[in-house]
């Protein structure tokens, strides 16, 4: 059944600047079919498109919206009671916030806080016994004081130990998190470059080809000194591999981009 432009603009929770501009048709033109002024034809399907309506659910001519009748104006407050009277009300309770300390820890702080002592490699049993309850009894101001303690002891190891090297409970020979990252295998490969003195050629994403021995490098950057004898800075992100030129053994290895 056919209904009012402005029912369905309303149905779809669009302003009539929305419908002008997903339709094409003015605003002033959509005020005007919407108080009864009859709709174009070719208006009508841009508007059926932009209500995601057939063009039978259109009214050729709505009728105007009713606007709402205004509100009656606000009843006179009660007079306040005598003085006597209000004394002999009994007051009601005051409600007690309750406090951190009075609600029980948040699922989520709990398995956040495993997580934390999972990763750092500390035993649940050795937190338990140290504050004298299980995890599980904590109150959401212990949960929170413990997830900032060892959330700084993670930051921390993090600092000292990049993702992927030795001693990362459960990263162990893995892959790093970041896409510019250097993980385990490929640390150990740039380092031992390094220290052999080996050029490498590196192959970034637009063709180009840099040849150079290794200077340094971080998770996001590798610095090389080219044959020229020219210091040149190489953003991972760019980097597509790179290959070991010297000897008839040369290894290439994917950058992590």
């Amino acid at each position: 059944m056919a209904e009012n432009l402005w029912t369905l603009r309303k149905k779809r929770n669009m302003k009539v600047g929305q419908l002008a501009s997903k339709s094409g048709i003015p605003a002033k033109q959509i005020i005007a079919y919407e108080k009864g002024e009859r709709i174009k034809v070719a208006h009508k399907a841009r508007l059926a498109r932009a209500l995601f309506v057939e063009q039978e659910d259109i009214k050729w001519e709505s009728e105007p919206e009713q606007k709402k009748k205004p509100k009656p104006p606000p009843k006179p407050a009660p007079k306040p009671k005598p003085a006597k009277e209000a004394a002999q009300t009994p007051t009601s309770p005051k409600k007690v916030r309750k406090t951190p300390a009075m609600l029980s820890a948040r699922p989520t702080q709990l398995e956040h806080l495993r997580n934390l002592l999972e990763k750092l490699g500390i035993e649940e049993t050795a937190i338990a016994a140290e504050i004298g309850k299980p995890l599980d009894e904590l109150n959401q101001g212990q949960a929170g004081r413990l997830l900032s303690e060892y959330t700084r002891q993670w930051t921390e190891y993090r600092q000292v130990h990049p993702p992927g090297t030795l001693g990362i409970a459960n990263n162990q020979g893995k892959r790093a998190i970041l896409p510019e990252g250097i993980d385990r295998f490929e640390f150990e490969y740039l380092e031992a470059r390094q220290e052999a003195g080996d050029v490498l050629a590196f192959t970034l994403f637009d063709g180009s080809v840099k040849h150079g021995r290794i200077l340094g490098f971080t998770p996001y950057h590798i610095t090389i000194r080219e044959e020229n004898g020219d210091e040149t800075t190489i953003q991972r992100l760019a980097l597509a591999y790179y290959t070991r030129t010297a000897g008839a053994d040369a290894v290439a290895a994917e950058a992590d981009v």
